[in-house]
């Protein structure tokens, strides 16, 4: 990811209005310079993760997005992603970028998602057309991009869309005859300009917390050991505790729970040690000094959902090799920031063996596995050998294609 200037990565705010010109919500931009609202993106998965990372840690959903909802742009990668998961899913209206392919793929990716509480959106529309017409079903909410339709193109998209039940927002409406025409075709929702600007939100220069704490608490996840245990772990750690509640809070709304959470044990039942191992790695991998997502973070990141994503392929209904696969990929890399070889690193963690032979030795399954994410984040394709270890029946070469991230 470059990102034009030297300054701390910074996310921003848009506000979104209701028709009674209240705030309802709240776009989340990156933003990579604190002395300008533009922003130079090009690893768009990159900078989802930093936005998301700042939300749930280094600033807080509170703080972010108040009482309202909060809408974000979502990449394919991301949107396919795992990490989508940590999000709190009752909050959150996922937008599908105007690149995205509207076809049946992502169709069952948006109808998995709205069963689990998350909104879709498809951003940018600026023209009316039988693939658009076509997804409505899957989405909540479409986004018309105001200056580039003329003014029956506008009418006749929020017509369709009130027809399929769909919410319609105006974006980019600058200024007041934007909005005037707006109202009068009878668009929902409004964003632009002539509102707001970007606020930009600091994401603050702190250092990446307790390395011993978070792998002390990642060994425990690890292990399964019971919930007293973890809950000490964190409760030594203040920094750390605080950060957890406000995952705990900004999660409970898609679990239900109306009330603040206040306990740590409480905490953990609602986030459960699979999104608490993926918090861990969040912290671990932590940032740079400038606050922005370290490249190592993101590399982590994306081989765990690709080799988490394989290992479903492969054994669709084994959740105990998926999470093997998904954890060999976060422990691959983790031994980089503590100045640590893999196999003096591992030996300290307490996983099994499979894991540690993937991670110290590239050996066994998951090993192969993983040398072919590596192989993936190179561009280069897998051995023949490597793809018969990972499926010795069938047609491997089917099975890969396309996994690419």
């Amino acid at each position: 990811m470059n990102i034009e200037g030297n300054s701390e990565t910074l996310i921003a705010r848009q506000a979104i209005m209701n028709r009674q010109s209240e705030c309802v919500a709240h776009e989340l931009l990156f933003r990579g310079r604190s002395r300008d609202t533009s922003a130079v993106v090009d690893d768009g998965f990159a900078s989802t993760m930093t936005v998301v990372q700042n939300l749930l840690g280094r600033i807080g959903i509170e703080t972010v997005l108040g009482e309202g909802d909060g809408f974000l742009n979502c990449p394919d990668e991301f949107l396919a992603s795992g990490f989508i998961d940590i999000l709190p899913a009752r909050r959150m209206v996922l937008e599908i970028l105007e690149s995205s392919r509207l076809g049946d793929a992502l169709a069952r990716r948006c109808r998995a998602l709205r069963s689990r509480g998350f909104r879709i959106a498809l951003d940018d529309v600026r023209a009316i057309n039988p693939e658009m017409l076509a997804f409505l079903s899957n989405v909540d909410l479409v986004k018309i991009d105001w200056p580039y339709v003329d003014l029956d193109t506008a009418t006749r998209i929020t017509q369709a869309c009130h027809a399929a039940g769909k919410i319609v927002l105006a974006e980019k409406v600058e200024t007041p005859e934007d909005y005037a025409q707006a109202l009068e075709i009878g668009c929902d929702l409004f964003q632009g300009f002539y509102f707001t600007r970007p606020q930009l939100l600091k994401s603050g220069n702190k250092a990446t917390e307790n390395s011993a704490a978070l792998l002390g608490i990642l060994d425990l996840v690890l292990q399964e050991a019971d919930i007293e245990d973890i809950e000490h772990a964190l409760k030594i750690v203040p920094s750390l505790t605080v950060k957890f509640l406000r995952l705990a809070n900004s999660s409970s709304l898609w679990r239900t729970h109306m009330s603040e959470i206040t306990s740590v044990r409480k905490a953990l039942s609602l986030v459960g040690y699979k999104q608490l191992a993926r918090w861990c790695c969040f912290m671990l991998y932590g940032a740079d000094k400038n606050g922005e997502t370290d490249p190592l973070a993101q590399l982590v990141m994306r081989r765990a959902d690709f080799m988490e994503r394989i290992a479903h392929k492969i054994s669709p209904f084994d959740e105990r090799l998926q999470h093997q696969a998904y954890l060999s990929a976060l422990l691959s890399l983790a031994h980089i920031p503590q100045g640590s070889d893999a196999h003096s690193f591992m030996s300290g963690v307490a996983v099994g063996e499979a894991i540690r032979e993937a991670v110290v030795s590239h050996s066994g399954w998951l090993g192969t596995l993983l040398t072919v994410a590596e192989c993936a984040e190179r561009g280069d394709f897998p051995t023949q050998a490597q793809l018969a270890d990972l499926c010795p029946e069938g047609q491997p070469e089917a099975l890969l294609d396309g996994l690419y991230l």
